[in-house]
């Protein structure tokens, strides 16, 4: 069958709807507002196709799915199996990035861990192996009278009661090990966890760095070697009393770093992760950010210590830091009574990050002696248990990995000269553009060539079909949570284009909201390429751009609501030039929209100085009580304005909001002019299946 037919489609506004539409087609829905496109589209087509393939599986995969309705419909002949593409956020996880979502980042990682060169991430230097000779002179170079103990890991983090492991050791004469980091003797009943992960290291020898036991601890290295394929652990029992910064030194014969006496351990592509403990940043746990004591949250200059200038030293049982304050105001000459913003900056540090003086003063009617430790750690000390601990918090880009999530051994890797957090942070145009380039891999050996082919091809290939679609700009290692509707959307066709599936029908949500009129044809482009892979294209739109591209045109109305639901034109675009409809009155401009007299500007929104995403340095200035509308091609950075930047500040002063991803370092002057800020966005009202219009306005009550 050449067709899909709809027979009797009567679901929410729809009016017995009868339809054909030709199949492996690009096919769009039209109509006003509210006319049934999305209903005759999502609810009804898709709906049906969920249900029909939902129906075909066996009954025990079914218990896992959610019941999917019959649509309110006589029949549908000729439908093929469906995919909805709506312009739902991708994912509000905060893991979640534009390269997990593509599957570039999953062929990212093991491109650098199959062909990556690893550099020293203290020096920048390129890393070598490190031989046992190396290995045993690194040791000896130990202040002498070092108490060592020499271990030999065996496992890491893994489950299992070890049974035979441990009855090896025992055989091989060994008396001590390491398990999980507690020192027990193997003559000794052991019973691990089987669902528990355990880390065991057989302890080689304890031994004193001395001239004498030189050769002694040379051939403990060389049977920890042995023991552990070429790795050696050295614990250092009086670290501390011999002034060394480590207790616990790591050492490989695989990779090392000689002159910053770092070992490295194999790449892999969890060595990449950001999920994994093998390779996210170990300060914010892969996140890229973390939650730190925000100063303005807390201290208000404006007022004096006795007034309350320092929030969390005030209120219940907090009366002891804040007569420590006092004591240590009083002690270093600081005026409590003052407002902080007149006292002088080196005794604000004091009072903010703390001093080594000790202070006296009495507490319930004893004297006490301690150090003022700091506004800033004492206050995380004491919010850190307390339910309203990210009131007084901001959320900052992390210190270690800058935002890009991984440990720093992991971002000093290289291939073609660059690390994955420059292939993260360029745009995607210009991360193709270098992919492309044949040369920049050139220097590859001939194995290695053949080991990245494969992955350089895929990387090309879902890089491409991003471009396409008009996402040149973004770049792969941005936040999900950031991204529109409209760039997810565009970000699910590409991978659906990338998937190669054929026979399909896709349905679209108005794939073109949000992009600019320069992209519209790279759009439209992607639409036929997923058509011309043999399916049906189904998109819900308004842009004009697109309906004049369309092989089928249907349109929906000829009003919204009750007075939708029909049929009101279903042909070609030349056959809708020729009608009478809404649509086709607009699009031959025989009706044009009416524009309404500009308002007097006289109040005005300056924003200054911001940098976010790809915003530079911008200040600008929007008029109040006027409609204004914030332009520019996409990607420009319109939602970083507004959404990133104008939005989260203006609801912490004017909303009283508490958790807001606030940004550091703007100015925003005028909005005192403002009473209070109201986002309206795209998405559902309702939150629970009771919710409908009466109740959300107001009216039921």
């Amino acid at each position: 069958m050449e067709s899909i037919k709809i027979f009797g489609a009567r679901e929410n506004n729809l009016k017995n709807i009868n339809l054909e539409i030709p199949k492996n087609r690009l096919v769009v829905f039209t109509g006003l507002s509210g006319s049934g496109k999305s209903t005759l589209a999502f609810d009804t087509l898709y709906a049906e196709g969920q249900r029909r393939y939902i129906e075909s599986l066996s009954s025990y995969a079914r218990q896992f799915l959610d019941k999917v309705g019959k649509p309110d419909i006589d029949k549908i002949e000729g439908l093929t199996p469906a995919i909805a593409i709506d312009q739902k956020s991708t994912s509000k996880n905060p893991r979640s990035t534009v390269g997990t979502i593509t599957e570039i980042y999953d062929y990212a990682r093991l491109l650098f861990a199959r062909v990556g060169t690893q550099h020293c991430h203290l020096c920048g230097k390129k890393i070598s192996k490190m031989s046992s000779s190396d290995i045993i002179e690194q040791i000896l170079k130990l202040p002498d009278n070092s108490k060592i103990v020499i271990l030999a890991p065996l496992i890491r983090e893994k489950k299992g009661t070890s049974h035979d492991l441990l009855a090896t050791l025992r055989q091989k004469g060994y008396v001590r090990a390491l398990i999980d980091g507690v020192m027990v003797r193997l003559d000794e009943e052991i019973e691990l966890g089987k669902t528990k992960k355990h880390t065991i290291k057989a302890v080689i020898d304890r031994v004193v760095i001395k001239d004498e036991n030189r050769s002694r601890i040379a051939e403990d290295i060389e049977k920890a070697l042995k023991e552990s394929y070429g790795e050696v652990e050295v614990e250092i029992t009086n670290h501390e009393e011999m002034g060394i910064e480590k207790n616990l030194i790591y050492y490989s014969e695989h990779m090392a770093c000689f002159d910053c006496k770092v070992s490295f351990e194999p790449l892999e592509p969890l060595s990449f992760s950001f999920n994994s403990p093998k390779g996210a940043c170990p300060i914010c746990d892969g996140l890229g950010i973390r939650f730190a004591i925000d100063l303005k949250k807390i201290v208000d200059e404006e007022l004096s210590i006795e007034d309350g200038a320092i929030k969390t030293m005030y209120g219940f049982n907090k009366g002891y830091y804040f007569l420590l304050l006092k004591a240590f105001c009083k002690q270093i000459g600081i005026s409590t009574t003052t407002p902080l913003k007149e006292i002088e900056d080196y005794q604000k540090k004091a009072i903010l990050h703390g001093s080594s003086e000790v202070v006296e003063f009495e507490w319930k009617n004893h004297k006490m002696k301690k150090s003022w430790d700091g506004v800033v750690k004492i206050s995380y000390e004491m919010l850190k248990n307390e339910k309203d601990f990210t009131e007084y918090m901001s959320e900052k880009v992390c210190d270690s990995c800058k935002g890009f999530r991984l440990k720093p051994e992991s971002l000093s890797v290289k291939v073609a000269n660059i690390t994955i957090s420059d292939m993260l942070s360029q745009p995607i145009e210009e991360c193709y553009s270098f992919f492309l380039n044949e040369e920049n891999f050139a220097y590859l050996t001939k194995q290695e060539k053949m080991i990245a082919s494969s992955i350089l091809k895929e990387i090309k290939e879902r890089l491409f079909f991003l471009y396409d679609v008009g996402l040149g700009y973004i770049t792969l290692g941005r936040d999900a949570r950031t991204i529109s509707g409209g760039e997810a959307q565009r970000i699910r066709i590409a991978s659906q284009i990338g998937s190669g599936l054929t026979g399909v029908m896709y349905v679209l949500d108005e794939p073109s909201i949000g992009l600019h009129e320069r992209d519209t044809q790279k759009l439209i482009r992607t639409l036929r390429n997923l058509q011309q892979k043999g399916n049906s294209v189904i998109v819900v739109e308004h842009d004009k751009e697109t309906i004049e591209n369309a092989d089928f045109i249907v349109d929906i109305g000829p009003g919204a609501g009750k007075f939708g639901g029909s049929v009101v034109f279903a042909g070609t675009l030349d056959e809708l030039k020729s009608s009478n409809t809404q649509t086709a009155l607009y699009m031959s401009g025989k009706k044009k929209c009416e524009y309404f007299y500009r308002r007097k500007q006289e109040d005005w929104i300056e924003i200054k100085n911001v940098t976010i995403n790809n915003i530079s340095n911008l200040s600008t200035k929007i008029p109040l009580k006027n409609l204004v509308s914030i332009t520019g091609v996409s990607g420009s950075g319109k939602s970083s304005l507004i959404l990133q930047t104008l939005l989260p500040v203006a609801k912490e002063l004017l909303n009283n909001a508490k958790k807001v991803k606030k940004v550091s370092g703007i100015e925003i002057d005028g909005l005192e002019l403002l009473d209070k800020v109201i986002y309206l966005d795209q998405s559902p009202i309702g939150r629970t299946p009771r919710s409908n219009p009466a109740t959300y306005t107001g009216v039921m009550d």
